[in-house]
């Protein structure tokens, strides 16, 4: 709960012989996480892998292919699993002829949106000329006349090169479609005249008959391969619907075949023999020895590794934590995975985390739509990240809910007592937030000096674990004296100075210096000279949990404006401006929600990563990647 899942260091070694059945048996428990060996000598070299290694990529690599063309992402749900035999007798066969049936319409498709593409090539050419009555082949073919067809942004006036010509001109777009024919003396008098207005020449296709006749049939030859292109299209998504089952378990008895092919290459292998190093988590051990002793005859033996002192930063880390605390493993994840020998924070983030959000967005009304948001989310989406938000948004609402009470408010409003929206007369003990700015500047700094107590208690446990108690003491217990040493200097000193009454001298003053003196002793004795430039930090973190204040203080602020002026526009104006103090209020309380998750769900996070995880965590972590795979499309034999 408190630690990451314990692991063992073990040694597989064997015979070659029993080799795949000890990969078998491994990769079934999916529990092992393998050392890849890399440093060969004259002794032991890099395995090599089986001999099917390559024909199973070759076939995973055609398959994906094809789920590329049928839109399978692997993220759709079967009926039945796939029994991997099954798979194994029919997988060459089957897969050919899907190949085969897939290309076919596949293929077509291409041929169709080419031909639609030269279509709609042939048409962009033609569009300008749709209202010129000259048919088309009319265009050139002439040794005396110069044709120009074309655009441009203005008719030019060319009656001062020649008078002898024939001119069609119509609007487009911006500027015009011309067909102007002129002697061919006149050709490059004319072009310079006609490039002045930014004269763009169309590449007429070879065709017979009137642009608007062109057209006309182009269009009919588009919607015909349209049509043909839809047909196919259906051909292919009833394909899809067939094959999906099959190609998903396909696709994963081939990710799994090829681990188990390739998995040699990880393994210190002799002539004769093969060696594993590698990691199990230490309540999976007797069952990992007693299946692969059963498997191979005790030809290959599972041996815990005690030769050397454990490295803290090659063991794999595996988080362990009651169900309600794993939803937050991602918050823990996106900061860095614990060392071996740290605690792990997952619980603590689980129990702080919703409280510190519910704190700054405190309202009934907010909280119940972030419970559905959470809940809706964690049903449409399958992704395990964003479900494990989608779950933390949900506590975090239900807090909200429990702060919202405590505040009075729903969406802004006071909900229970004068002014409320129900049960007016009712004396509801609350503690609103506009009147109490103050006590709760007092509440969220004490927040700040429990959150740095509790990260400072946590270091000393991580320092006295790595490096003994003596440095624990030193590194950490110097800063939890300072921390209450100035909390009880500052708590005696400032009433006189707001007062400008003399200070006196009292016991809590004097154990104030005394821990101030004593904890900036160990710090020296630590850090340094250079640890005094950190003692501004200890002042900047606890009052950086105000931000719990302000935040919160701003989403009242808006719920309250957002209110009002809706209020304004249904009682002062009336009339149709209700229907727009509706859409202000939905709107205004939509956008202060989504602001409301970003501000405390980020300024949460700052606060748990900044302030609360560099007391006592340092992370970096190697990820527990188990050798064997999660089954979601076939079953075993």
């Amino acid at each position: 709960m408190f630690e990451p899942q314990a692991m063992t260091k073990v040694i597989v070694a064997g015979s070659k012989d029993y080799m795949g059945l000890a990969i078998d048996s491994l990769y079934k428990h999916n529990v092992v996480h393998i050392t890849d060996f890399v440093d060969e000598d004259e002794d032991f070299k890099i395995g090599k892998p089986y001999a099917q290694a390559v024909k199973l990529s070759e076939r995973a690599v055609s398959l994906r292919s094809i789920a590329s063309y049928l839109s399978i992402t692997g993220k759709e749900d079967v009926r039945n699993r796939y029994p991997a035999g099954a798979i194994t007798d029919e997988i060459d066969e089957k897969t050919e002829r899907l190949d085969f049936e897939v290309t076919q319409v596949t293929d077509k498709i291409s041929d169709i949106d080419s031909r639609i593409k030269d279509i709609n090539d042939q048409k962009r050419l033609l569009d300008p000329l749709r209202s010129f009555d000259l048919s088309l082949d009319l265009y050139s073919g002439y040794r005396s006349l110069a044709v120009f067809v074309g655009t441009l942004k203005t008719v030019p006036s060319i009656s001062d090169i020649t008078n002898d010509f024939e001119f069609q001109t119509v609007p487009y777009g911006k500027g015009h479609a011309i067909a102007l024919f002129v002697p061919r003396e006149f050709e490059d008098d004319v072009f310079k005249r006609l490039q002045d207005q930014s004269y763009s020449a169309l590449s007429l296709p070879e065709m017979e008959g009137t642009p608007k006749d062109i057209l006309a049939n182009l269009d009919a030859q588009r919607s015909e391969l349209e049509s043909e292109k839809e047909k196919s299209q259906e051909n292919l998504k009833a394909l899809r619907e067939r094959y999906t089952d099959y190609i998903l378990a396909s696709d994963e008895y081939l990710s799994i075949a090829t681990q188990k092919a390739e998995a040699p290459l990880r393994f210190a292998t002799t002539k004769n023999a093969f060696i594993i190093e590698g990691w199990i988590p230490t309540k999976s051990l007797e069952l990992v020895q007693r299946d692969v002793d059963r498997a191979t005859d005790a030809h290959v033996m599972v041996a815990t590794d005690a030769s050397e002192a454990v490295n803290v930063e090659k063991v794999p880390i595996a988080l362990e934590n009651p169900m309600p605390s794993q939803p937050f493993e991602v918050l823990v994840r996106a900061f860095s995975l614990p060392k071996y020998n740290e605690i792990d924070p997952t619980t603590f983030v689980a129990l702080i985390y919703p409280f510190l959000f519910a704190l700054m967005l405190g309202d009934i009304g907010y909280g119940v739509v972030i419970i559905v948001i959470g809940l809706v989310v964690r049903r449409i989406l399958k992704s395990k990240g964003i479900r494990d938000l989608a779950a933390i948004l949900v506590y975090a609402g239900v807090i909200t809910i429990v702060f919202g009470l405590i505040y009075n408010e729903f969406f802004g409003v006071a909900l229970v007592g004068t002014g409320g929206l129900i049960l007016p007369s009712y004396a509801y003990p609350t503690v609103p937030r506009f009147d109490n700015v103050l006590t709760l500047l007092l509440v969220t700094l004490v927040i700040g000096i429990l959150m740095l107590t509790l990260g400072y208690v946590l270091g000393f446990v991580n320092e006295y674990r790595q490096h003994g108690l003596k440095h624990a003491v030193f590194a950490k217990m110097s800063w939890l004296l300072m921390l209450y040493g100035g909390v009880l200097v500052i708590i005696e000193i400032l009433p006189p100075l707001t007062t400008g009454t003399a200070i006196s001298i009292s016991p809590p003053l004097v154990g104030g210096l005394v821990l101030l003196v004593i904890g900036l002793l160990f710090l020296l004795l630590d850090e340094g000279i250079l640890g005094i430039a950190e003692l501004p930090s200890l002042l900047s973190n606890v009052l950086s949990y105000s931000r719990l204040l302000s935040i919160g203080i701003a989403s009242a602020g808006i719920a309250l404006a957002v209110n009002r002026l809706s209020y304004a526009l249904f009682i002062d104006k009336g009339g149709v401006w209700i229907i727009f103090g509706v859409l202000m209020l939905i709107v205004g309380h939509a956008v202060n929600t989504a602001l409301g998750i970003l501000d405390s769900g980020l300024q949460s996070l700052r606060l748990h990563y900044v302030e609360f995880f560099t007391k006592f965590y340092r992370g970096g972590g190697t990820k527990y990647k188990p050798f064997g795979y999660e089954r979601k499309y076939t079953e075993e034999k």
